[in-house]
């Protein structure tokens, strides 16, 4: 049985993924369990725990105008990359040394619509998104001789997660705005997560499931 480590699962999307996946071995982290913007935290944790599949649905949004941004707001702007960036470099660049020495290996990072698509005051959280969808192409590409994929999956509005901290007025405009008017289900991510770990000629691309969006 492949292991599964999915951070970020403790709530929202990644708690309701990590209940499908139970033909796998899952292990279900969270902020209170480890710190991913601590390097050596993340390091000795994979080198303890030997992996198969990653999926990191870990991230923080803080959401203001960037011109009502000061100084001020400097620990929540700094948590944002710390998270949403350093993070994701500590959870791979963590992985990957033991995904190469079993030639097999499965990472699935968790963008955002709003990397193409952004709302306002999402200034510096979309930005984080745009580099998960840039990061994983180089990683995909680096580590594709190996047997390792990498993509992010771009998720629109879903029946979970953040959706549910947009509020409501405006929420519902979103809805209004999305071609199948109505959210993403949790079966249509587990399924095309189950997708990217079965398919691994599929690398370094940024999947976008949105409902029919339009970029």
């Amino acid at each position: 049985m492949k292991k599964v480590i999915i951070f970020g699962a403790t709530g929202g999307l990644g708690n309701s993924i990590s209940k499908k996946l139970t033909d796998y071995d899952v292990i279900n982290l969270g902020s209170s369990d480890l710190d991913i913007t601590n390097y050596d935290q993340v390091n000795e944790f994979f080198k303890t725990n030997p992996v198969d599949i990653v999926i990191n649905f870990a991230g923080v949004n803080f959401d203001k105008f960037a011109h009502k941004l000061t100084p001020e707001n400097k620990d929540i702007i700094n948590k944002q990359i710390d998270v949403n960036i350093k993070g994701t470099i500590n959870i791979v660049t963590s992985c990957l040394p033991q995904m190469r020495e079993k030639n097999y290996g499965r990472i699935i990072l968790i963008s955002s619509v709003l990397a193409e698509k952004p709302v306002v005051s999402t200034s510096i959280y979309s930005g984080c998104k745009g580099f998960l969808d840039s990061f994983a192409k180089t990683i995909g590409l680096e580590n594709a001789n190996k047997n390792i994929s990498c993509n992010t999956i771009q998720l629109g509005y879903f029946d979970g997660g953040m959706t549910y901290k947009i509020p409501e007025q405006i929420r519902n405009s979103i809805l209004e705005s999305i071609p199948t008017k109505r959210w993403g289900s949790i079966d249509e991510l587990e399924n095309t997560i189950r997708y990217l770990i079965n398919t691994p000629y599929v690398n370094g691309i940024n999947l976008k499931i949105n409902g029919g969006i339009d970029f």
